[in-house]
């Protein structure tokens, strides 16, 4: 760290994934307790998006601008609810990974934070290619954060969470984790542990 505050770097646009990036970054920063720093980026495009046709779609410079402006006041006033230090925001035009890379490494970030959506296709390809190349290429951590849903598990091994479970957390305020039928015996239970009370006066032992 170079700065005597944290200086922490949130890239968004006007999609929800980035709304999900900007409230992380504004709780974590919070939840530190720090004055701290918040840069939100913005980046414009530097060349218009090809339509399905293969055509690019002229787009007025000045609109362009006052767009991402908007994006980007919107942004700003959002983590100002969150965040109680000292909130920058930047426009920049270009290739956005580049662009965020190159915000953080100017602005000396202690934490760089992108977002990520699930989506298939070519949309898929374009947005993970964003999140991918900044964490790949940021000279700081990288926060990758993407909607939270363990119940939309689809990779093979991975099951979605007991809904009695998830009851019962609620219900407990996560007093209790199981639900009867899993208290007893859980698949995870052997990655399940409790500090005893008397941990931090020199206890070393854990009980299940």
């Amino acid at each position: 760290m170079t700065s005597a505050s944290t200086v922490y770097v949130v890239a968004v646009d006007s999609t929800p994934r980035s709304a999900r990036a900007l409230e992380v970054a504004s709780m974590l920063g919070a939840a530190l307790g720090e004055s701290g720093e918040l840069h939100i980026i913005h980046v414009l495009p530097a060349a218009p998006p090809p339509s399905v046709m293969g055509v690019g779609v002229m787009a007025d410079p000045v609109e362009l601008l006052a767009a991402g402006r908007l994006v980007l006041d919107g942004a700003c006033a959002a983590a100002a609810t969150r965040f109680k230090g000292k909130i920058t925001g930047h426009l920049a035009a270009g290739d956005p990974w580049r662009e965020i890379v190159q915000a953080a490494a100017t602005l000396g970030a202690d934490l760089l934070v992108v977002g990520t959506a699930d989506r298939t296709g070519v949309e898929r390809l374009a947005l993970g290619s964003v999140a991918g190349n900044v964490a790949r290429h940021a000279g700081c951590p990288v926060l990758v954060v993407r909607p939270k849903d363990h119940h939309m598990q689809t990779e093979p091994g991975i099951e979605a969470p007991c809904p009695d479970c998830v009851a019962t957390q609620a219900k407990t305020m996560r007093k209790q984790l199981w639900c009867e039928r899993h208290a007893a015996h859980h698949p995870q239970g052997r990655l399940h542990y409790e500090l005893p009370p008397t941990f931090a006066l020199g206890s070393m032992n854990f009980r299940p």
